[in-house]
């Protein structure tokens, strides 16, 4: 982006006025030096990518030596212009051996009054998240999200409360809502842009677009519900997923930078290195987040599934049923967020154990689903069939029986075909 975006440039809290060198933050303005300007908007070209130390020299002093001392005053003097002399930073983060990269956000357009300062961010990473859209889709889908967000986002404008809208939308799994995620967490950003979450929901949901949607939004494309479906298909190596996967690698790895202890943050490098077929990687960054939070059932999960990936099925096993008992223990918000997924895991479970011929085992898991979920008509069918496996036909025929009479269905309603 070498050009003169001057007049409308916003990083963070502050306005930058490129041609004049002022800043502009409540009233309070100051004037940058002329190189430390051209710093500033050198990173801001680069949208929190790592800019390296030969970069810089080679743009701030061409065919000019300079040492590396000055380079580092360069920074200084930009650091201290932003007021980012706080830890952790969170304007101009040091990438040790590299270079820097800008942590703020980059805005565009005029400045609103301080009513209206949740500007969302612009619009180049929501471009690059969605280049494969024809223009009719992307106005489709943007004007869905937009009524979407008037219709449901809370009244609290806090970063806490937009983010767990933001993890509402981002666990319904459809198109639509991965979307209206990111532009929530997008806004989060801009309002706090030292806030660890929103880097590293983002980052998540940047990942999901890759793995479910290669094509998104066509609804002729094929679409992912599994990770190691998503990496058969081959299409996690296309150049456009390859974009999205270093852009949420780069918000992951900052989300950990602002908040080390933050289990979320771990968990996200590691669903990205996942998607990337790094399965080391994301086992130390899935087991580094379950070290902070031991109650974290999806990334025991997300474990399991790495390990099923990788060949190893009875240690994979052992995680899904982790999950499982760390799921019904829990109370609160934590619990009715787990619930949706007790009966889909339960039957994973089960159905793992019938693979490997554990009849006995698969049986358990089934009933457990229809303790608490007594309707489930895959559960219901699938120990119907165990049953049959194992002899029991009467068994297997009053289950069903029991199913077709709550249902209003057949004796054969669960489909056992017994």
């Amino acid at each position: 982006m070498h050009d003169d975006r001057g007049e409308g440039l916003r990083i963070g809290e502050w306005r930058v006025t490129r041609q004049s060198g002022e800043l502009e933050r409540n009233g309070e303005i100051g004037r940058l030096e002329p190189k430390v300007m051209d710093l500033l908007v050198l990173l801001a070209e680069h949208e929190g990518a790592v800019v390296s130390h030969q970069r810089i020299r080679e743009r701030l002093w061409p065919r000019v030596i300079v040492s590396e001392d000055t380079l580092a005053r360069t920074v200084s003097k930009l650091r201290k212009a932003l007021g980012d002399t706080s830890r952790p930073a969170r304007y101009v983060g040091t990438v040790p051996k590299r270079g820097y990269r800008l942590l703020a956000p980059v805005l565009t357009g005029e400045p609103r009054d301080d009513g209206a300062r949740s500007a969302l961010p612009r619009l180049s990473l929501w471009r690059r998240c969605i280049s494969g859209m024809t223009l009719a889709a992307l106005v489709a889908v943007g004007v869905g999200i937009l009524a979407t967000l008037r219709a449901s986002a809370p009244e609290a404008s806090t970063p806490r409360a937009l983010a767990e809208h933001a993890e509402d939308f981002y666990f319904r799994y459809s198109f639509a809502d991965n979307q209206a995620a990111i532009a929530l967490y997008e806004r989060i950003i801009a309002l706090r842009p030292d806030y660890a979450p929103a880097y590293a929901g983002l980052a998540n949901a940047l990942a999901q677009t890759a793995i479910r949607w290669p094509a998104a939004p066509d609804p002729r494309a094929a679409t992912y519900t599994q990770l190691g479906d998503a990496l058969r298909a081959g299409h996690l190596h296309s150049d456009r997923a390859r974009r999205l996967l270093a852009r949420a690698e780069e918000l992951a790895r900052l989300a950990i930078e602002l908040a080390p202890d933050d289990a979320t943050s771990h968990k996200a490098l590691g669903l990205v290195r996942s998607a990337q077929s790094d399965f080391d990687g994301a086992l130390v960054a899935y087991r580094r987040a379950l070290a902070l939070d031991a109650d974290a059932w999806g990334v025991l999960i997300n474990i399991g599934d790495v390990l099923e990936i990788a060949g190893d099925d009875a240690q994979a096993l052992q995680y899904f049923e982790s999950a499982l008992v760390t799921m019904t223990r829990l109370d609160g918000a934590h619990a009715a967020r787990a619930r949706p997924w007790l009966a889909s895991l339960g039957v994973a479970i089960g159905d793992r154990h019938l693979a490997r011929a554990d009849l006995q085992a698969a049986e358990h898991a089934y009933r457990q689903v229809l303790e608490r979920s007594p309707l489930d008509e895959t559960a219901t069918r699938k120990l119907a069939q165990t049953l049959a496996r194992r002899g029991e036909l009467e068994a297997a025929r009053s289950v069903c029986a029991e199913f077709g009479r709550r249902m209003g269905s057949g004796t054969d309603s669960c489909g056992a075909g017994i």
